[in-house]
């Protein structure tokens, strides 16, 4: 009697908590789309102010596409406020594909359509993806800790704000020098196997099977059956070749299981004999997640040029 007793005991007690958690996960849904429905009125209104707001005041992080990092909320206003002198938006949606809780800090991911057009009358529609890390604080409040964003197919740089900014380093780890050391290690792999062109093994030892890719001039990528044949058409040889590459951490985030990194990159590459040749710069906004054996692999990942 006493086994049984104990066994419906702990039975409600997982399904008190499941409740809870399923409680929990959908306020945090609401809360999002009621501040995804505030940014996007704000857009119609240009008023920056809204998205501002929201940033953390001390450490923020804004990855726009086509343009270097911003790490002060008065750049990150700059860059607002020019963007929006820019354009009439004419209509805006932001629609969340999902959200992950880990500790106190949500990942959500969406898609966003935006109608403008600039001050000639020519229209711009922007379909892209974002990818957004807030703090959830003690009192429930969100704090927006980071975001990155992306058009889902290639998109002229040169309509969107470019200020002046700051020189500023890229704020660096403040974590225990071993994990740092970790996380350096596994991107001097990820630089080593897109010099070699290894598109297959950058897909499979580094994505979760349930991962998510977000990269530029294109939408999303779900799940290894879709990430794994993007990189192996992206990463084809094909004459290319990768003179120099360097891929830095800045700020990480450990938390519990996961670490989130703020990755920047550098590539210098050529084609057609050296006919040819680039250098092209960028970010990311990357969630490693520990598998079975504690190595780190990419849950979620954005990438974007600057």
């Amino acid at each position: 009697m006493k086994k049984r007793y104990l066994s419906m005991v702990v039975f409600l007690l997982v399904v008190i908590n499941s409740w809870a958690q399923l409680k929990s996960s959908d306020e945090l849904k609401e809360k999002l789309k009621t501040i995804n429905s505030q940014i996007a009125d704000s857009f119609l209104r240009k008023d920056f102010s809204v998205i501002t707001n929201l940033y953390d005041d001390n450490e923020p992080v804004c990855m726009p596409e086509y343009h270097k990092a911003l790490y002060t909320k008065e750049d990150i206003k700059s860059y607002y406020q020019q963007w929006l002198s820019k354009f009439t938006i004419n209509s805006y949606k932001r629609d969340i594909y999902e959200i992950q809780q880990i500790g106190n800090y949500a990942v959500e991911i969406g898609t966003f359509n935006i109608h403008s057009a600039n001050q000639n009358g020519a229209v711009l529609v922007y379909d892209g993806k974002y990818l957004n890390v807030w703090k959830i604080e003690k009192n429930g409040k969100l704090t927006l800790e980071s975001e990155i964003w992306g058009a889902n197919k290639a998109i002229d740089g040169s309509n969107f704000a470019s200020i002046k900014t700051k020189e500023s380093e890229i704020p660096k780890p403040k974590i225990n020098k071993t994990l740092e050391t970790e996380v350096d290690k596994r991107n001097e792999r990820i630089a080593e196997l897109v010099s070699k062109r290894e598109g297959e093994k950058h897909a499979v030892e580094f994505f979760t099977k349930d991962a998510i890719y977000l990269t530029y001039d294109a939408p999303m990528f779900v799940g290894m059956e879709n990430i794994k044949p993007y990189f192996e058409e992206h990463e084809k040889p094909n004459g290319v070749s990768i003179d120099s590459i360097s891929i830095k951490a800045g700020k990480m985030i450990p938390i519990k299981n996961f670490v989130i990194e703020y990755g920047y990159y550098y590539v210098d590459v050529s084609w057609d004999n050296k006919k040819g040749r680039a250098i092209v710069t960028g970010k990311s906004t990357n969630v490693w997640k520990r598998d079975e054996n504690g190595v780190l692999m990419l849950f979620r990942q954005m990438v974007n040029h600057n």
